[in-house]
């Protein structure tokens, strides 16, 4: 699941109305059997709020959109969120592996407020899994294991796993023809990971014993998608969920260097006099389109109440005054709004005393 991907696809999106649908659901058997439930509650809430705001027939055509892109759903594969988005002339369905608060969105543009926290919070990645005999691909989040490629994936040319037939019995006689035997395995393994990698960019994580991953890196015709080199897994045949657990602190050394890159962009501004630190500028700013790049906290949450005619804005907990419970979040959709990007740092790593920085665009 590449989120970046489906959130350039949805972010142009335009429509009267585009529909967003975000239902919580379950990994394991027997809780999924609650989520076909609250996706039905959820799309008959959905049907009461088009019928009350939109013509009928319109209505009805982003619901049998709905209805067709669920036909297949099967609620056994569901993750932490079921998430759909809809117009009347089409819908899309996914399943995250991350948590969301149930809501339904029906404006002029797609919700995707959930997808680009997440696309800062966490890290969409292969684990590629070689062994002498076989290779294998993993899709991954965070510390989850999403999907592991077989036969039935259509965007390969040589289906994973990857059987090794190149490196037979006799070649291992002779320590040089079996290297290059294995080499030509490894080399056909890599050609069918930069076609999925070109069809769905995400970075690469190698695993496997020290040797196979030098030689990996020798054949590889892209080392730049390399993000991280595992040599320290217990066994190269365990489940998914295994492997992806083993690999975490190379996937968070991963996550910490691509926070502290984004994060030049502050040095840079600061020297250029265009670095806003004060929640308030930054509201204005986002409002006003200015903002390049947001930096957020991880975990800053900052309800306030809002003058959207003066822009100005107070910092309170008083429920009575405030007018959004997270200004940080009507921040980021502006700032999303407007073309801009959003980076959530680790709290070890963001500035001393700040919460909320932005570089503005002048």
């Amino acid at each position: 699941m590449n989120l970046s991907k489906i959130y350039n696809a949805l972010q142009n999106v335009h429509a009267q109305p585009a529909v967003s649908i975000f239902v919580p659901s379950h990994r394991t058997s027997p809780d999924n059997q609650q989520d076909g439930i609250a996706l039905k509650n959820a799309l008959s809430e959905l049907e009461d709020r088009l019928n009350e705001n939109y013509d009928k027939r319109e209505a009805q055509a982003i619901l049998d959109q709905i209805d067709l892109s669920l036909k297949s759903h099967d609620h056994n594969y569901n993750l932490d969120t079921i998430a759909i988005f809809a117009t009347a002339e089409e819908a899309h369905v996914f399943r995250f592996p991350f948590q969301t608060v149930a809501r339904i969105v029906v404006n002029d543009q797609f919700a995707l407020r959930e997808i680009q926290r997440e696309i800062n919070n966490g890290v969409d990645y292969y684990a590629l899994v070689i062994s002498r005999d076989n290779a294998r691909l993993i899709e991954a989040y965070n510390d989850t294991a999403v999907h592991e490629f077989d036969h039935n994936d259509e965007i390969q040319n040589l289906a994973f796993p990857i059987k090794n037939d190149v490196s037979g019995a006799g070649d291992r006689s002779d320590d040089r023809a079996e290297e290059n035997a294995f080499k030509e395995f490894l080399n056909r393994v890599d050609k069918s990971v930069q076609e999925i990698y070109h069809q769905s960019p995400l970075p690469v994580f190698i695993v496997g014993d020290t040797r196979t991953v030098s030689i990996y890196e020798q054949v590889c015709d892209n080392t730049q998608i390399i993000a991280g080199k595992v040599t320290n897994s217990s066994d190269l045949d365990a489940e998914a969920r295994i492997l992806i657990e083993e690999i975490q602190q190379d996937v968070h050394d991963y996550r910490n260097e691509q926070q502290k890159i984004a994060l030049e962009k502050v040095g840079q501004a600061k020297g250029q006099d265009l670095l806003l630190n004060d929640i308030q500028t930054i509201y204005a700013g986002a409002v006003e389109g200015r903002i390049s790049d947001l930096f957020i906290r991880k975990g800053y949450v900052q309800p306030a109440q809002v003058n959207t005619e003066t822009l100005n804005v107070l910092i309170t907990d008083d429920e009575a005054k405030m007018t959004t419970d997270d200004i940080v979040a009507d921040i980021i959709d502006l700032t999303i709004q407007n073309g801009g990007q959003t980076h959530f740092i680790s709290p070890e790593l963001f500035p001393e005393e700040e919460n909320l920085l932005a570089v503005a665009r002048y």
